[in-house]
């Protein structure tokens, strides 16, 4: 079968700002999923946004209240790797996950693919789970090995250690460069939507049981059970988390998706 890989963020660069998703990566030993293609970033440069009108220049309403302090300006998106460092450098998060270069964009591509059931491979291709995927044969039956789903154990811990409400604050605070680099992919979408959408494909899909049963038709495993079979590549990337993972992920992503759509 194939190596699996995982994302949260749904997990890990999406958990930087926002997701957290699965992902896999061809090879030989693993259940595959249908085909996907990868939508990649343009990594054109962008202007810089006007500089905000200074505070002593901001007219005061007519009751004379104090205006609300002005958010910080964001920098151009194509300059905007430093800031999300600095943002995330005291969370749980390994820093070796945030070395990556153009990581709003890298986001938005992740975020496209995620809310149409597609895995990103390409722009998480550098995360991968210690171990293979392991299958237990018993006679004529082919089931997935319960320790393959022990490479995942730490990718669900470090996404449960930061705060689904300081994850939605996150997003937004950088909805205006994640929509910019959306806007680059031809998709205007909002962007809390289609992280609402994306969740829901994941909360969608059904616990695994105790026991998983394959076939192999060819060189592959898939899922004996067409219903597991037919699942978008995204939600089956989830199912592979096994059983205890996905009723942990589902909770975390509960409680994300309240956060965002209040």
């Amino acid at each position: 079968m194939k190596n699996d890989l995982v994302i949260g963020g749904v997990v890990l660069v999406v958990i930087a700002i926002g997701l957290y998703f699965l992902l896999r990566e061809p090879g030989t030993d693993s259940v595959p999923a249908e085909p996907a293609g990868v939508i990649s970033a343009p990594v054109t440069d962008t202007a810089p946004p006007a500089d905000p009108m200074p505070a002593e220049e901001l007219s005061m309403p007519a009751t004379g209240t104090a205006p609300p302090p002005a958010a910080p300006a964001l920098p151009p998106l194509a300059e905007s790797d430093g800031l999300v460092r600095e943002t995330l450098a005291q969370s749980a998060l390994p820093q070796t996950w945030l070395a990556k270069e153009d990581l709003v964009r890298r986001l938005a591509v992740v975020m496209d693919n995620a809310r149409k059931g597609e895995y990103p491979r390409q722009q998480l291709a550098f995360l991968a789970p210690a171990g293979k995927f392991e299958v237990i044969r018993e006679g004529d039956r082919l089931l997935v090995d319960p320790i393959s789903y022990e490479r995942f154990d730490g990718y669900v811990d470090t996404l449960e250690s930061v705060d689904p409400v300081q994850l939605a604050g996150w997003v937004s605070t950088f909805e205006p460069l994640i929509s910019e680099a959306l806007g680059e992919l031809g998709n205007p979408g909002a962007v809390d939507d289609q992280l609402v959408a994306a969740i829901d494909l994941l909360l969608a899909v059904p616990e695994p049981g105790a026991e998983v049963e394959l076939v192999q038709p060819k060189v592959f495993y898939e899922y004996a059970d067409p219903a597991l079979e037919g699942l978008q590549p995204l939600q089956k990337q989830l199912l592979r988390m096994g059983p205890s993972n996905v009723r942990r992920l589902k909770d975390y992503l509960t409680r994300l998706r309240a956060e965002l759509v209040k």
